[in-house]
Order: C-alpha cells, then sequence, then structure tokens
C-alpha cells in the first residue's frame, strides 16, 4: 500500500525555510513541480531567513570570483502579453542563456540579449554596442544574426519563452484580429432619439416632471421673461424612439452619445477599449487602433512585404565592378544599354 504524503511536515520545512524545494521534495520522495503548486496554492510564506541566506552566498561568490576569470553575463528572457492567452507557466523555469555552452562571444552574447527585447536585428546590434549606421548597421546585424551559434541560442531562448507563457502565433494574430474586425459601436455610438415635441401633448414641449417646471418658471420669473406652459405634459424619457408623426424634427429626433458601461464589455470590444480622458470638452473613449492591427494581421500572413532584399548568386553580396571612361565612351555604353 502507498504512503501518503506527509504535507504537513513538508509545509513545516518550507515555513522554516532550512532546505531548498529541491531538497524537500527529495526528502519527503515527491516532485519539486508538485512543492512547488501546494505551495502557491495554499500560500506558504517562506522563511526570511532563505532569502538572507542566499543573498549573503551569492554575494560571497561574487566576491571570490574578482579574483578569478571574469564571467560571461547571463541573460534573463521574460514576456508580456494580454492576460486572456496566457496559461499559468510558473512551473516551467526561467531561461538563462549561459554563452558559454553555445561557443558566443561578449559581442554575441549582448546581441542575442538585446534581441530578445523587441526582436529587431539592427536595434539590438547597436545597442549591443556594434559599429556602422545605415545600411551598414543593418548588413552587420544582418550578418550577426545569421550566425549559427547566435541563432541557435536566440531560437532556444524563444522556445523556452513560448513554452513558460504558452504563447503561440496563433494567439498573437487572434488577438489583433480581435482588435481589427471589433465593433465600436459595442463601446459608444449615436443614437437618434426622440426630441422633448416627439410625445408631448398635441406635439407641444413636454417636460420630465413637475420640478423641472416649476425650476424653469422660476428662472423666467426672475429674469423677467416670459413664464413656460406645461400643456405638453410631463414624462420626458430621452431614451424612447423619435415620432415618425413629430412636426418639430419630422420624424428623425436628435442624435445623442452613448457610452456603454466599458465594465460590461467581453471579448474583442474589451481588447478593442483602452480607456477613457475627460477633459474640457467632456468624456472622450480611447480606443486601440484597427487599421493598425489589420495592417499586423496582414503582415503576419506574408500579405505586406516590409523590405526589397537584392542579392548576388547564391545569396552572396552584388559585385560591382569600376571603367574609367571618356565622356564618348560613356555616352557610347548608355546608348547600348538603352537599346
Amino acid at each position: 500500500m502507498a504512503k501518503d504524503t506527509d504535507w504537513r511536515g513538508i509545509e513545516r520545512d518550507y515555513r522554516s525555510g532550512a532546505l531548498s524545494i529541491r531538497e524537500l521534495a527529495k526528502k519527503y520522495g515527491v516532485s519539486d513541480t508538485a512543492v512547488r503548486k501546494r505551495a502557491k496554492a495554499e500560500e506558504w510564506p517562506k522563511h526570511e531567513q532563505v532569502r538572507n541566506v542566499s543573498s549573503q552566498a551569492i554575494s560571497a561568490n561574487q566576491n571570490e570570483n574578482l579574483r578569478t576569470k571574469r564571467r560571461k553575463p547571463t541573460v534573463h528572457v521574460e514576456s508580456e502579453i494580454d492576460s486572456e492567452y496566457l496559461v499559468d507557466g510558473s512551473d516551467e523555469p526561467e531561461f538563462t542563456l549561459k554563452p558559454e555552452e553555445y561557443g558566443l562571444n561578449d559581442m554575441q552574447a549582448r546581441f542575442v540579449s538585446e534581441y530578445l527585447i523587441d526582436l529587431n536585428s539592427t536595434a539590438a546590434y547597436k545597442r549591443s554596442g556594434g559599429k556602422g549606421e545605415g545600411n551598414t548597421a543593418y548588413v552587420n546585424a544582418s550578418r550577426m544574426y545569421r550566425n549559427a551559434k547566435v541563432s541557435r541560442a536566440i531560437r532556444d531562448a524563444l522556445d523556452a519563452r513560448e513554452r513558460r507563457t504558452q504563447i503561440t502565433q496563433d494567439a498573437v494574430l487572434k488577438w489583433w484580429w480581435d482588435i481589427a474586425t471589433a465593433d465600436a459601436s459595442q463601446i459608444t455610438e449615436l443614437r437618434r432619439l426622440c426630441c422633448r415635441h416627439c410625445w408631448g401633448f398635441g406635439y407641444q414641449y413636454q417636460w420630465r416632471d413637475a420640478v423641472e417646471f416649476e425650476e424653469a418658471r422660476l428662472k423666467a420669473v426672475e429674469s423677467k421673461k416670459r413664464e413656460p406652459l406645461d400643456v405638453g405634459g410631463y414624462g420626458f424619457d430621452a431614451t424612447l424612439d423619435p415620432n415618425p408623426d413629430c412636426p418639430r424634427c419630422n420624424g428623425e429626433g436628435v442624435g445623442r452619445t452613448h457610452f456603454h458601461d466599458t465594465r460590461d464589455l467581453r471579448g474583442a470590444a474589451r481588447r478593442l477599449f483602452s480607456g477613457v480622458k475627460e477633459g474640457k470638452f467632456g468624456i472622450e473613449a480611447i480606443t486601440r487602433n484597427q487599421d493598425e492591427a489589420l495592417k499586423m494581421v496582414a503582415q503576419h500572413l506574408g500579405m505586406l512585404k516590409n523590405k526589397t532584399e537584392i542579392s548576388g548568386p547564391d545569396g552572396g553580396p552584388v559585385k560591382t565592378e569600376t571603367v574609367n571612361m571618356t565622356p564618348d565612351e560613356a555616352a557610347e555604353a548608355y546608348r547600348k544599354l538603352m537599346g
């Protein structure tokens, strides 16, 4: 009969901070992943001593390494995306790039680190200390990126990032597509609604209630203007549709801006909505750029070609030749070229 796991003992040792998670797992015969999940689910507090000891050990190691060979930097890979497309990857260890495992020099390791930030090879080349501007920087960055060791390190880092966050190309494409095709009227819209005369008696001006009428009457008395009449009655509702027979608005009603409650937004409309801005002209709903989102979808599907690369045979550089000519020889060569 299998022995039950002593989770109380594991929790006690976890809280004390005397053992690491791996040592705990080995002691009690369980996986370290199971210990992490249990600690996270039950919110076990970790003893502060572990952090202090770890930091002291790290500090001691750093001081010791000052007299030894300088180690190459490590690269930590992180990524962010809409939480709706994330799966809990806390059990997947964070990827640490060790340049010596890939045979990278310091420049190549920095390039990998910078490239993982925005996946822009030219910008990464410049940030990592590369020389050159314009086309020179682009060529050098491409050469760096195509290096077999660098490409393998980048590929492994991106694979680890995808495993840790469970981000896929399909999820990113779906996110952009939702924004591009979202119905903006689910956030704000212009409504044609009834005017003050649409539903009043005899199509006369209709008041909301007696309080509104009395306030308007007193204001007219104070300003010595003609007092209003209430022959149109009370009960005006600004959310009703126009009366098609109304002679004042000809059944067209009046336009009123309506903002939906953003707490109720779901799906594509929720991703399209970015926030609100309140200024002197009132409230403005802020949305993400749908044209840009559609452009990103088209680019993702290969419908747009952003750059044309010119190369020689077998992908090599374009060969150029310089020939010294007299003006007459140049004119003759031009005539032959143009046919």
